[in-house]
């Protein structure tokens, strides 16, 4: 009797720790949840009255795309892996780690090291979202008052980590008194909001673009203005970072697209139709369908698509499938997309091959100075633009040694003040009504890049290829000759020298490839002939002086000369890749080795089509005719691995994995090569990036005599009466 009391004892207190566990503790990442960091926090504070303390918040800005692109599994994987390092490089006795939202974790610490701790928080940041476009917010906040309650602090903290959200070059903030009153102010501002989109206070500006040739308009960019009816005009610098981030933007953004519709609309009952552009932000695309939206705008306006042009931001592209086939799609119903900012951030010219668009705009802040180096990169963009038939605007246009510098290098449009400043939508109208202004025959249809050739020569000047291209253009980058037979390297970018330093080259310049490479290379650039539009793309092994390396090339076609043919290629390292997938192969193998060893049989699950799959081992022990099985379970139930009696609480398991469930289990009599066995067999399913079941791995593990130890007598009564109450 003491026995049981004793064991029900230690039962009761299993159940209490499981619910402290569970009530203080993130289940994801094992850290303090909200209310256990706030309860933590507040004794620390208590316990230690003689030490000084910080509050520190880290946001993960962005962490809602991450989701949407690469799915929650991804995203879990993130956090997880960040909060592991900084619970290492922060919990301590006097200390206290939390995730305590979504995306947001908060530390404890004493007090005097601030810039250190966000060094090391940014380094782990940068750890663990190698790859992924996302970027982090730290808030600080020192505690000077114990009796603020914590989650004020933290409040205050995550107030000061939000002043500085889009600002790159600043990671972490101190919070002050001061940013009460900006979020006093923004608060303001949002009160009425709805209210001031009903009652057309946000107005719409546009402003023009202008062919630099002959001065004449051409379209123009819409914009959007508040005016105020206390404030006056409110400049969009103040409030749109504030309706970002708060998902007003979006609400904004489709407003003006359907003022715009509804202007284009009345403008065209009775006069020509230049085309102008709205903006489309990366989150209008991740949040709402923007294809249809913009589809049911032209239907209900009867509009040309032709007249509105979509404006997406070069930033919104990177690593974003879904918004590549938005433009897509848009594109192939006759919009005209333009990418917007180009150069204002990270750009790459390698990006342009990557994506469909009409237009390029050009950030003109890479002429802020007289730097003759980013005037070199300019004529790089042009003369990638004018290979991949794109129209060009320069955007920022200040003043007229910029347009006489755009115009030299065959930029023939244009928007910024040196023309016009963004105006009113009557004063636009009252410039489209001189028509000496206006030139409604120009622009998509002008012979400035898409209709005029190529001229050979130029591609063979000396000068261009090596001082105003190749060395400008961010990535490796190399052109080879193809003449008969032979290919030879023909120029190649400072990249691509320091990408291949220590790679072994041959006689003809070319690398030393292993295996059949060589001629694997050779097909890759003959393809990129054959293969006009989308190019070709293979990874190839090298030897090199320090060891071997994998290299990603990415050929396309860029002209031909006589009998010579010149290939472009981008090449980039992926021998991390590679060694991964190594890794990976021989962690399964050894995996597989150790769980054959240890009489525990894994085996995958093709969900969708109902396929598992076996090794060679797994099908002879359970006397199967091959390694896979079609239509499971019915295959397994049919082939007579599952004894009589069985046969339903094996389907259950299938079908919850098949229904959605993550796991599933259930223990039968199976037959066996060796004989009837007791199998525990358990199914969990792993989902893609979007959060569907794909596959599952399963389990089986022999435990026959554990069963028998506890029920010598009548297993199978006791299991079919176990499995039968487990699935009510």
């Amino acid at each position: 009797m003491k026995d049981e009391i004793r064991k029900l004892q230690q039962e009761i207190n299993d159940l209490k720790q499981e619910l402290k566990q569970y009530k203080e503790y993130d289940s994801l990442t094992g850290l303090y949840n909200k209310h256990g960091f706030y309860a933590h926090a507040d004794y620390l504070l208590t316990a230690f009255p003689s030490l000084s303390y910080q509050l520190f918040t880290i946001d993960f800005e962005h962490f809602k795309l991450i989701n949407d692109q690469y799915g929650t599994r991804r995203g879990d994987e993130l956090l997880m892996s960040f909060a592991e390092l900084l619970f290492k490089s922060f919990q301590q006795e006097e200390t206290a780690c939390g995730r305590i939202h979504s995306d947001i974790f908060a530390i404890l610490v004493l007090q005097g090291h601030e810039k250190e701790i966000c060094e090391d928080i940014g380094t782990i940041f940068r750890q663990c979202a190698q790859g992924l476009d996302v970027s982090y917010v730290i808030g600080v906040y020192d505690i000077k008052d114990r009796h603020i309650p914590i989650a004020l602090m933290c409040d205050r903290a995550m107030m000061a980590a939000n002043s500085i959200k889009g600002k790159y070059e600043k990671r972490w903030c101190r919070y002050d008194d001061s940013m009460r009153n900006v979020l006093m102010e923004e608060q303001e501002l949002l009160t009425n909001v709805d209210n001031a989109l009903e009652h057309g206070e946000f107005q719409l500006y546009i402003q023009p673009k202008c062919n630099m040739k002959t001065r004449k308009i051409v379209g123009g960019e819409v914009l959007v203005r508040w005016i105020h009816p206390k404030k006056g005009l409110i400049p969009p610098k103040d409030f749109i970072p504030i309706f970002e981030k708060n998902g007003f933007i979006k609400k904004l953004d489709a407003y003006v697209w359907e003022q715009t519709a509804i202007w284009l609309h009345k403008w065209s009952k009775t006069h020509p139709v230049l085309p102008v552009s709205v903006n489309v932000s990366r989150m209008d695309i991740m949040e709402m369908n923007v294809y249809t939206y913009f589809q049911d705008l032209i239907r209900k306006y009867k509009l040309d698509p032709s007249w509105l042009e979509i404006e997406v931001t070069e930033s919104a592209y990177a690593g974003s499938e879904e918004i590549i086939h938005t433009i897509d799609q848009l594109m192939n119903h006759g919009f005209t997309v333009l990418m917007d900012d180009f150069g204002s951030g990270y750009s790459s010219l390698n990006i342009l091959k990557d994506i469909n668009i009409n237009i390029l705009k050009l950030d003109m802040r890479f002429l802020d100075s007289q730097n003759s180096k980013s005037r070199n990169i300019l004529d790089s963009i042009l003369q990638m633009a004018r290979w991949l038939g794109m129209k060009v605007i320069a955007e920022g246009l200040e003043n007229k040694d910029q347009a006489d510098f755009l115009l030299n290098i065959g930029c023939m449009h244009a928007q910024g003040f040196y023309y016009y400043k963004p105006m009113p939508l009557r004063e636009f109208e009252q410039l489209l009504l001189q028509s000496e202004l206006v030139d409604t025959s120009d622009y998509l249809q002008s012979p400035d890049y898409r209709d005029q050739p190529i001229h050979l020569k130029d591609f063979f000047r000396e000068d261009m290829l090596s001082d105003m291209m190749l060395n400008h253009i961010l990535g490796a980058v190399a052109v080879f000759r193809i003449m008969e037979h032979t290919i030879q390297l023909y120029r190649a970018n400072d990249a691509y020298y320091q990408l291949t330093a220590d790679c072994i080259r041959l006689e003809d310049g070319l690398l030393d490839f292993l295996d059949n490479g060589r001629v694997e290379f050779q097909k890759l650039i003959v393809h990129a002939h054959e293969f006009h539009e989308h190019g070709s793309e293979k990874i190839l092994h090298l030897k090199t002086q320090t060891g071997d390396r994998w290299l990603k090339y990415r050929c396309y076609f860029l002209a031909t000369r006589g009998n010579t043919q010149i290939v472009y290629a981008s090449i980039s390292d992926v021998s991390d890749y590679m060694q991964t997938m190594e890794d990976l192969r021989l962690s399964r193998e050894s995996f597989r080795i150790a769980m054959e060893a240890s009489q525990i049989t894994i085996f995958e699950l093709d969900i969708e089509n109902r396929v598992a799959s076996y090794s060679q081992n797994a099908m002879r022990a359970f006397d199967l005719d091959d390694c896979i099985m079609i239509n499971a379970p019915e295959g397994f139930i049919e082939q007579g691995s599952v004894c009589e009696g069985y046969e339903d609480i094996f389907r259950s398991i299938y079908n919850d994995i098949y229904n959605g469930s993550p796991r599933a289990s259930c223990v039968i009599r199976a037959h066996m090569a060796e004989g009837d066995v007791f199998n525990r067999i358990t199914l969990t399913a792993i989902q893609n990036e979007k959060g569907k079941s794909v596959r599952a791995v399963g389990c089986v593990e022999n435990i026959t005599e554990e069963i028998l130890r506890l029920h010598p007598h009548d297993p199978d009564t006791y299991l079919k009466a176990l499995m039968k109450k487990s699935t009510k």
